[in-house]
Parts: structure tokens; C-alpha cells; sequence
């Protein structure tokens, strides 16, 4: 399980945190480029763009990217506000997440289930959006993408069965459907966060 690693100290944040997260092939980034295209122009959203040790590509998440020495260089200036480890690469959420949040504004990020424990203590107002999908739809996404064997496929589709620790705040949206049917129902919850809500009315 990857631990969450931080980097700056603070207090709590004013505003709030919303991560997304869920099995591989449920549609992350295809929800959070959705949610993009309706509430980017807003300056009190901010979409966070994580920094991966592995190369871009088109077909993958949305990311930044660096080799290990400059993810480790990075890591010790303080660029990160929070890093952790998983499947062999390093990730990082960058600093200004936390100035964002600290502000009152709300953050969107692909995050893994892993960290939430860890993510909570460093943000009390944390939200978790758990992404869930059909199993036979998951698996049908996961073989479309060409990118693992059989047998990858299916570990990946026990790991969406395991139970995870999601904390108390947080909502499960079934993204077996049209994308427009969980986004919608992501901006829902949004506009349920109270005044810091707003952002995406």
C-alpha cells in the first residue's frame, strides 16, 4: 500500500481537496477532463496535475513527468506537497496545491486509495469521490487498451473488489455509464460542500 509522504508544514486547509479515485479503467481522467471542460475557467478550481517517473504519453494520465534523479531533486526543494510510491514509480501533487486549498479554493486530483489515510491527516477537509464500475465493463475497458495480458487484467480486476479505508467524507459514483452521468453527479456533490461549493455552480 503507498504512504503518502509530506513536505511542508501548516495548518489545516480552509478549502477543500477532492481526489478521485478507483480502480484502473474506471475512468478517472476521462471524469476530471470532463469536469475540466465545465469548471476550468474558474479560478477558485484548481486541477492539479501530478508528476510521475514515467514518460508522457497521450494514451496514459494526463501528467508530468521526470526521471527518478530529477523527481528526488525536485522532491528535496520542496516542490511537492505530497509524494508517495506505487507499481514501481514516484509520485508527486506540487506544492501549490496547498496554498489553493489553504486559500479556501477546492483542488481536483487523480489520487490513489492507498494514500487516503495518510491525505486526511494533512488535509482534515478531504474529499474522496470512489469511482466504481461494472466488472464486466471494467474488464472489457482494461482489454481495450491493449497494454497488459490476461493475467494482469485480472489481478487488477480483484484489486477493484478490495476494500479500501475511503474515511467518512466520501460519496461512490458508478461510472459504468455515459461519462456525462458521473460528472454531473461529481459537480452535484461539489455544489453540496457548503459556501466553498459555489465553485461549481
Amino acid at each position: 500500500m503507498p504512504v503518502a509522504k509530506f513536505h511542508r508544514e501548516g495548518g489545516g486547509a480552509q478549502g477543500a481537496f477532492v481526489l478521485i479515485v478507483g480502480p484502473s479503467g474506471s475512468g478517472k481522467d476521462t471524469l476530471i477532463a470532463w469536469l475540466r471542460e465545465r469548471l476550468g475557467d474558474r479560478p477558485d478550481v484548481l486541477f492539479v496535475r501530478r508528476t510521475v517517473t514515467r514518460h508522457a504519453d497521450a494514451a496514459l494520465e494526463d501528467h508530468d513527468s521526470m526521471d527518478r534523479d530529477a523527481f528526488t531533486r525536485a522532491e528535496g526543494e520542496g516542490a511537492f506537497a505530497v509524494t508517495w510510491q506505487a507499481h514501481g514509480l514516484r509520485y508527486g501533487l506540487p506544492a501549490a496545491l496547498l496554498d489553493h486549498v489553504g486559500k479556501g479554493g477546492i483542488a481536483i486530483a487523480n489520487g490513489s486509495r492507498g494514500t487516503i489515510p495518510s491525505l486526511r491527516e494533512r488535509f482534515p477537509s478531504l474529499v474522496v469521490i470512489n469511482l466504481k464500475v461494472d466488472s464486466d465493463i471494467l474488464a472489457a475497458r482494461l482489454a481495450a487498451r491493449g497494454r497488459e495480458s490476461a493475467e494482469d487484467i485480472a489481478e487488477r480486476l480483484a484489486r477493484a473488489e478490495q476494500a479500501w479505508d475511503l474515511g467518512d467524507n466520501a460519496v461512490t459514483i458508478d461510472n459504468s455509464g455515459p461519462i456525462a452521468r458521473a460528472g454531473e453527479a461529481v459537480i452535484a456533490h461539489l455544489r453540496g460542500l457548503g459556501g466553498r461549493g459555489a465553485a461549481a455552480q
